[in-house]
């Protein structure tokens, strides 16, 4: 994951995260994600990247992204030559949707571990350590303006 700084300034607040996704160590299916916040809205653009682009931009080998067709790669690239954000971290875990339905998701996430300052996702012999009690279990409430009754019902008085 990297992230890029945000600014809060007179009640403006822009903030942009990066993350390449592997769904099951699969690296023909690997994301870059952007993920931006201006003020209280929230959007998401990705792309898909080849092992090989990701191992470039992990060891910093960037040069390229400039001239690259996809916009979010482009972005990125900016991001690091301005802001020197890198590679941060690994996190794995496994996700249980509970609940989805329209702009409404809860899933659960278990078994979370992290590579330890090891940025080197795409190898399978990674080494990860738990990054919490291995009896957490981390409750995600996504949702926009609307909450369905049954979530609300669910025991969750802090929704109200």
């Amino acid at each position: 994951m990297i992230k890029s700084c945000g600014k809060k300034t007179e009640g403006f607040y822009h903030r942009d995260k990066f993350r390449a996704r592997l769904y099951d160590l699969d690296t023909d299916f690997t994301n870059l994600e952007k993920k931006s916040k201006r003020n209280n809205l929230t959007y998401k653009q990705k792309c898909r990247l080849s092992a090989r682009e990701c191992e470039r931009i992990r060891s910093g080998d960037i040069h390229w992204m400039s001239g690259d067709s996809r916009d979010i790669l482009r972005d990125l690239y900016v991001q690091i030559t301005l802001f020197q954000i890198k590679p941060t971290i690994v996190v794995d875990y496994e996700r249980d949707v509970f609940y989805e339905y329209g702009n409404v998701r809860v899933t659960f996430d278990s078994n979370v571990k992290t590579g330890y300052r090891d940025t080197d996702f795409l190898n399978p012999e990674l080494i990860m350590v738990d990054a919490l009690d291995p009896d957490c279990v981390i409750l995600e409430i996504k949702f926009d303006v609307f909450i369905p009754d049954i979530i609300q019902k669910f025991g969750m008085p802090f929704l109200n």
